[in-house]
């Protein structure tokens, strides 16, 4: 039953990326993009047939099929790579010197004649394991040895895409909302497949009593590679470029990342800390992020970046903070005072605004606040916001 299961979803994940591929193919306009992604979704697909009869045991009807596997787990990685780098370029052409990157699975190709030649059992033993080089017939080592080619072949463009998008994983911008959530499920998807997938090979080629694992590992993954092809199929239909998201979120985080890079962010972090402790800038009702930014000599831009980066909170709230910090002391500290005249000698130019605050980060109302905390050395400084 959960065979059956996993190769219906590896076939209809095929087929589904081979309707991508069909898709683009009779659109009318024919960028380079368009033949990459073809590309890609095609080889894809045909990796998910391939593994597919594997599985499900089909091989044994169609032999001359066995190890066409391996040009294309060496392709993708390329296609992939190509694919992402003409998304956002119309006039994107490929250059001689990108052919390089097929040279893999073109070279796999002849190395695997020998191995047709072979009888169905020996092909379909071949497969069943993971590489195995230590006292292994001849072919079995060509097998063994074309297959991690490929593979680290493909780890190669992958481990480059993990590094490009692993700022994905950051939590503020998830918070923020700054991600694509359709990129944010497919790479929820594709990271830990990678990991897991070249993470059981490496286990498996070293540890002999694995080998049987491969072939469950192997139908898990292929299975739940059907997830990834099913959410670009869903942005295809939205008319949402996978790729081209990708690219524009990568470029756009590098264009932050080089706001700030040639500034002392550690020095600016000080001179921060030391106008809000100690000069107490923040009790200037006209504050402004344009305000503190040109005291600081830099961009508002990237004081905001500085701030979100340094202290996780925008510049609003990073300001209301030490506001609201100050505001718990001199409830406190003078008693006889008003709460109003509080919100105003702390900065606010709203008592609505400040009532909303200083609920919202101390979980009180002022005058709650002031009547909880009979004596001004019942609050210590540590509990205090912005110190």
């Amino acid at each position: 039953m959960i065979n059956d299961l996993s190769s219906f979803f590896i076939f209809f994940g095929g087929f589904m990326s081979w309707t991508i591929a069909l898709g683009l193919m009779i659109e009318k306009d024919k960028k380079t993009f368009n033949y990459l992604f073809t590309a890609t979704m095609f080889c894809l697909g045909a990796l998910q047939i391939l593994d597919g009869m594997f599985v499900s045991g089909k091989f044994a009807e169609y032999s001359y099929l066995i190890f066409w596997h391996l040009p294309f787990i060496a392709w993708l990685g390329p296609l992939f790579l190509l694919t992402f780098k003409s998304a956002n370029d119309d006039a994107f052409r490929l250059r001689p010197v990108d052919y390089l990157h097929f040279i893999c699975g073109i070279v796999a190709i002849p190395f695997m004649v020998p191995l047709f030649t072979m009888d169905v059992a020996t092909k379909m033993s071949f497969i069943m394991e993971a590489p195995y080089f230590a006292g292994s017939t001849p072919l079995l080592k060509l097998y063994s040895w074309l297959l991690m080619a490929v593979i680290v072949n493909l780890a190669g463009y992958l481990i480059y895409f993990v590094r490009e998008c692993f700022f994905m994983l950051d939590y503020r911008l998830i918070r923020k909302k700054s991600i694509s959530p359709y990129l944010m499920i497919v790479m929820l998807i594709l990271f830990p497949l990678e990991i897991i997938f070249f993470g059981s090979v490496i286990a498996m080629t070293v540890f002999g009593g694995l080998h049987s694992l491969y072939f469950s590992v192997v139908q898990a993954l292929t299975a739940g590679s059907f997830l990834v092809t099913l959410f670009i199929f869903i942005m295809d239909k939205k008319e949402i470029n996978f790729f081209k998201l990708l690219n524009m979120q990568i470029e756009e985080k590098r264009h932050e990342d080089s706001r700030t890079k040639n500034l002392d962010v550690a020095l600016i972090v000080s001179d921060i800390r030391s106008l809000m402790e100690e000069e107490k800038r923040f009790c200037d009702e006209d504050l402004s992020v344009n305000g503190l930014a040109g005291e600081l000599e830099i961009e508002p831009y990237q004081l905001s970046k500085i701030i979100n980066e340094n202290f996780g909170r925008n510049f609003n709230c990073f300001i209301n903070e030490y506001r609201i910090g100050e505001a718990r002391k001199m409830l406190l500290a003078e008693r006889s005072r008003t709460i109003i005249s509080v919100a105003y000698a702390v900065g606010f130019n709203s008592t609505t605004v400040f009532y909303e605050w200083f609920k919202r980060i101390t979980g009180v109302s002022p005058k709650q606040y002031r009547d909880r905390n009979k004596q001004p050395e019942d609050a210590p400084a540590e509990e205090v916001i912005g110190n």
